[in-house]
């Protein structure tokens, strides 16, 4: 006997099959479709939002660059002595910008932009005006930034520009614009050519070791442009007076502010040793060019130790120092006050 049919089993079959079957294709597409980055909810890559430091960096980086540029333009039709002083803006804020990093580079797609028109270059009272500028900016910055080393870099580029631009405002005829530290209320440190007024000890949130090297930077080159002046003569005597002087007091002031003055730990010592023939005028000068120097150095080295908002007057101590050696014939450099740096003087 045959076991009963049942006529409805395998159309049931085949369309159970057939269900599956379409719902395996079709999860196999949508898979084939992911495979493919078909996937329509996954934004782009957006470049980062650049954080405090990066802004710093990035603005000097810019702002030399734009300098450069138009330090070059302007300087096609310029005549001497400005021609010469726009070539070490040039230079110099290619260096600037170098040492700062350069342009950022993301990685990331750049948007299709439409040609722009031909940049126009500035007369020279605009550019001395931007060069005044960046100046200001790159001050403000060197004070506000948290990052000490970058600290350091910035004060050295704001320094450098200052000095251009008070080169570039002589060679053309044109009044110096003020460019100052981003603390107006500061006292700036006396200059190396005046004798400085007694004044309260800086309040600097400092290192010891750092105000101690202030101190001695300074009482060195008290000392020094002591026996400096006893071998000139005329006006270099004066200004060698007035520069044993006001170091002499500098010297004082930091001391007080370390708390080392009169103590043990005391640096400064009672004579240095001084190069040999400073008989010889030029000997003598060019050991002043070198004692403003080692001041500016330990300037820069201090803004790289102190808080940021607490640099203003080692900022300008920098500038201060950087201008004396101009007195005794420094010659203008892009990084005054880092001494390790490949210093690039103007020709």
């Amino acid at each position: 006997m045959h076991p009963p049919s049942h006529p409805h089993q395998y159309p049931d079959v085949a369309s159970r099959a057939g269900r599956v079957g379409v719902a395996l294709a079709t999860l196999l597409a949508l898979a084939l479709l992911a495979g493919c980055g078909l996937r329509t909810e996954t934004p782009p890559p957006v470049e980062p939002s650049p954080d405090a430091i990066e802004q710093v960096r990035g603005r000097t980086v810019a702002d030399a660059q734009a300098l450069a540029a138009d330090a070059r333009a302007l300087s096609a039709t310029a005549a001497e002595p400005v021609a010469r002083v726009l070539a070490d803006v040039a230079s110099f804020s290619d260096q600037h910008a170098e040492q700062a990093g350069g342009t950022y580079v993301s990685g990331l797609p750049t948007p299709t932009t439409s040609p722009s028109t031909a940049a126009v270059v500035p007369d020279v009272p605009t550019f001395l005006a931007d060069l005044a500028a960046a100046t200001t900016t790159s001050l403000t910055d060197a004070d506000a930034v948290e990052d000490g080393t970058l600290a350091r870099l910035v004060a050295s580029i704001a320094t450098s520009r200052a000095e251009l631009t008070a080169r570039l405002a002589k060679a053309a005829g044109l009044p110096a614009p003020a460019v100052e530290p981003a603390d107006e209320d500061a006292t700036p440190a006396p200059t190396a050519t005046e004798p400085a007024t007694p004044a309260p000890s800086p309040s600097v949130a400092l290192p010891a070791s750092s105000l101690d090297a202030l101190a001695l930077a300074h009482d060195q080159a008290g000392f020094g442009f002591e026996v400096i002046a006893a071998k000139l003569s005329g006006d270099q005597r004066a200004t060698a007076r007035a520069a044993a002087s006001s170091n002499r007091s500098e010297s004082e002031r930091w001391a007080r502010a370390s708390g080392s003055d009169g103590t043990p730990r005391d640096p400064r010592r009672a004579s240095y040793a001084l190069p040999a023939g400073l008989d010889d005028p030029s000997v003598a000068v060019a050991l002043g060019r070198t004692l403003e120097s080692a001041v500016a150095d330990a300037y820069a080295h201090a803004v790289a130790t102190a808080p940021a908002g607490e640099r203003v007057p080692l900022i300008s101590g920098l500038r201060a120092a950087t201008t004396a050696a101009a007195t005794w014939g420094a010659t203008p450099v892009p990084f005054p006050g880092l001494p390790e740096q490949v210093q690039k003087p103007t020709t």
